[in-house]
C-alpha cells in the first residue's frame, strides 16, 4: 500500500508539472514574409510585408485593430477642429519605450520630422505633404526651410502631439499609425546612427522587440513587457520567416513550420481550397496593378505609343483567363470603392476588334510598324503573378503590334533596384493604398511628390489641389475623379487589375481577420493549443 501510494503520489507530481509546464509553454508565431527582408527603417521603409514587423515593433498615435478599423494607439484620444485643420493628440498615461525611457510626445514629432528631413530621403516623405498636407512639410521637404520647428507638428507638453494640416484631410488617422508615424528613440539613433534598428540596438515602442534579423533567414521579436497593454498580448515571440519562393511557403506551411504565409501561388490555389478550405484565405485588397512607361526615355515619352501599347492588351484574357486566381479587371489606377466614380481609360469601353484597330493606327502613327518595331524590356518581380503577368503583355504587344517584347523577371530587390536607377522601359507595378479611397492613389501619383515617374500634368496638379480643401465627400471624390482622368489620359500607366490579398493561416491561428489594407498585428492574434 505505501508504495502503491508513493507511485500515486509520483504521478499526480508528474501531471502537475506537466499541466504547469504547458500552461507556461512559449506561445510562438512563425509567418511567412516573402523572398526578401529590405530595410526596418521606421521612417524609412515603405514596403508592406516589413510593415508587418514594424507594426509589431513601433505603435503610432492610432492604431489598426485585427479588421483593419482605426483605433487608439500611443494616444487614447484626440480632439479634431471645426475646420479640420488641427488635430490634437492626447498620449496615454506612462507610456514607456522598450528600454523603459519615457515616451513623450516629443518622440513622435521627432518622427515625423526625421521621415520627411531630405538627408532621410525616405519615400514617406510625401505622405506628409500630398497624401495629407501637413502646415510647412512642402519647404521643409523642398529644403526651403530648415527650421523643423516650422513643419506644423509640436508637442506643447509630454503628453500632447498636435498637428496642423494646410488643407483637410478627412482621411488623416488611416497615416498616423506605425507604419507612416512611428515615434523615433533620438538617442538611439544618435550612438547607433543607421545601426540604431539592428537587434540589441533597437529601442522601440510596440507590443514586441525585434531580437534577432537574419539575411535571408528570418527575424525574430519577443514579447515587450514595456508595452503599455502588454498584459493583453498573449503570443510570446512571431518569427518572421524568409522564404524561397511561395511554393516553398505552401510546403512549410503544410509541414507546420509556418502558420500564415505571405501569399499563395496561384496554380495552388484551387487544389488548397479543396483539401484546407477556410484556411485559405482570399479577400478584396487595397492592391491596384498597372505597366508604368518610362516617360523620360524615348519612345515611351510618345504618348500615341504608350496609348498602343495599352490599346494591345487583352485584359479580360489576361486577368480571367491567365493570372486568375481573385484578380479583377481594372481600366482605371484607384481600386474601385462604392461612392467613387471611377474614371477608365479610353479603351474600357471599345469592342476588342475597334480596340486592337486604334492600337495597330497609333503604334504607326508614333511612327513604328512591321519594318521598324519598338523593342522594350518589362522590369518585373519573379512573383509567380506578377511573372505571368509580365510575360502575357509581352506575347500580346508581339502579336498585336510586332513589339520585340522581353521580360526581365527579378527578386523584388532587383526589381525594386532597377525602378529607382530610373533607366526601365516598362515598369510591371503596384501600390498598396494605405484606406480605401482615391486620396491614397492619387497623392502617390501627385508630380510634387516625386516618387520616381518624372511626370509633370497640370491638369492633375490643378485637380488635386482643387479637391484638398473640399471636406464634403461626394464633391471632393468628384473633383479626385478629375485628376484621376488627367492621370489616365496621359497614359502613364496601362492599368491592369486590382489583386486580392492571399494567405494560408491555420486554424489554429484565432485573431486573423481579411481586410483590404492586409494589416495584421500579432497582438491581437493567439494560438489555440
Amino acid at each position: 500500500m505505501i508504495i502503491r501510494k508513493l507511485a500515486l503520489a509520483t504521478s499526480m507530481a508528474a501531471l502537475l508539472a506537466f499541466s504547469a509546464a504547458a500552461a507556461s509553454a512559449e506561445m510562438v508565431l512563425n509567418r511567412g514574409i516573402g523572398a526578401t527582408i529590405g530595410t526596418l527603417d521606421p521612417h524609412i521603409n515603405f514596403l508592406a510585408w516589413e510593415g508587418w514587423i514594424l507594426d509589431d515593433a513601433y505603435e503610432g498615435l492610432v492604431a489598426n485593430d485585427a479588421g483593419g478599423a482605426v483605433i487608439p494607439g500611443a494616444a487614447e484620444k484626440w480632439d479634431i477642429s471645426d475646420d479640420g485643420l488641427t488635430y490634437t493628440f492626447h498620449l496615454r498615461d506612462g507610456l514607456k519605450w522598450s528600454n523603459g525611457d519615457a515616451l513623450k510626445a516629443q518622440n513622435f514629432v521627432d518622427g515625423i520630422v526625421r521621415t520627411i528631413d531630405p538627408a532621410t530621403a525616405s519615400d514617406k516623405a510625401y505622405i506628409f505633404t500630398s497624401t495629407i498636407r501637413v502646415a510647412g512639410a512642402q519647404d521643409f521637404v523642398d529644403g526651403k526651410s530648415k527650421d523643423a520647428k516650422s513643419v506644423g507638428i509640436s508637442a506643447p507638453d509630454d503628453k500632447t502631439v498636435v498637428l496642423k494640416l494646410a488643407a483637410p484631410a478627412p482621411h488623416a488617422l488611416f497615416v498616423l499609425g506605425s507604419f507612416y508615424a512611428p515615434p523615433l528613440h533620438k538617442p538611439s539613433l544618435e550612438k547607433f546612427g543607421k545601426d540604431f534598428i539592428k537587434p540589441g540596438n533597437i529601442v522601440s515602442n510596440g507590443a514586441y522587440i525585434l531580437t534577432e534579423n537574419v539575411p535571408q533567414s528570418h527575424v525574430t521579436l519577443e514579447k515587450n513587457p514595456n508595452y503599455w497593454d502588454a498584459a493583453n498580448v498573449k503570443i510570446d515571440k512571431v518569427v518572421y520567416r524568409v522564404t524561397e519562393d511561395d511554393s516553398t511557403a505552401v510546403k512549410l506551411w503544410r509541414a507546420g513550420e509556418l502558420d500564415a504565409t505571405a501569399d499563395i501561388p496561384t496554380a495552388q490555389i484551387d487544389a488548397l481550397k479543396s483539401e484546407f478550405a477556410d484556411q485559405v484565405h482570399i479577400s478584396p485588397s487595397t492592391e491596384t496593378n498597372y505597366m508604368s512607361f518610362n516617360i523620360t526615355k524615348p519612345p515611351f515619352d510618345n504618348i500615341k505609343l504608350r496609348q498602343a501599347l495599352s490599346m494591345a492588351i487583352d485584359r479580360d484574357t489576361l486577368v480571367n483567363k491567365v493570372v486568375k486566381a481573385g484578380y479583377v479587371v481594372n481600366y482605371g489606377y484607384a481600386v474601385p470603392i462604392p461612392g467613387y466614380d471611377a474614371p477608365k481609360v479610353a479603351e474600357a469601353t471599345m469592342s476588342k476588334e475597334d480596340r486592337i484597330a486604334k492600337a495597330k493606327a497609333l503604334y504607326a502613327e508614333a511612327g513604328f510598324g512591321p519594318d521598324k518595331p519598338v523593342s522594350l524590356t518589362i522590369e518585373s518581380s519573379n512573383n509567380d503573378v506578377y511573372k505571368k503577368q509580365a510575360e502575357t503583355v509581352a506575347v500580346m504587344w508581339k502579336q498585336v503590334l510586332g513589339v520585340d517584347a522581353k521580360v526581365n523577371a527579378q527578386d523584388r530587390d532587383g526589381w525594386l533596384a532597377a525602378f529607382n536607377a530610373g533607366g526601365w522601359d516598362v515598369f510591371n507595378d503596384n501600390l498598396i493604398g494605405d484606406f480605401p479611397g482615391p486620396e491614397t492613389y492619387l497623392a502617390y501619383m501627385d508630380p510634387r511628390a516625386e516618387v520616381g515617374y518624372h511626370w509633370k500634368n497640370p491638369a492633375f496638379e490643378a485637380a488635386f489641389d482643387k479637391a484638398m480643401p473640399l471636406t464634403d465627400q461626394k464633391e471632393r471624390w468628384k473633383v479626385l475623379a478629375e485628376a484621376e482622368k488627367a492621370l489616365l489620359d496621359d497614359y502613364l500607366v496601362a492599368p491592369i487589375a486590382s489583386s486580392p490579398n492571399r494567405h494560408l493561416v491555420a486554424s489554429k491561428i484565432k485573431g486573423w481577420v481579411d481586410n483590404p489594407a492586409d494589416v495584421h498585428a500579432t497582438r491581437f492574434m493567439s494560438i489555440s493549443q
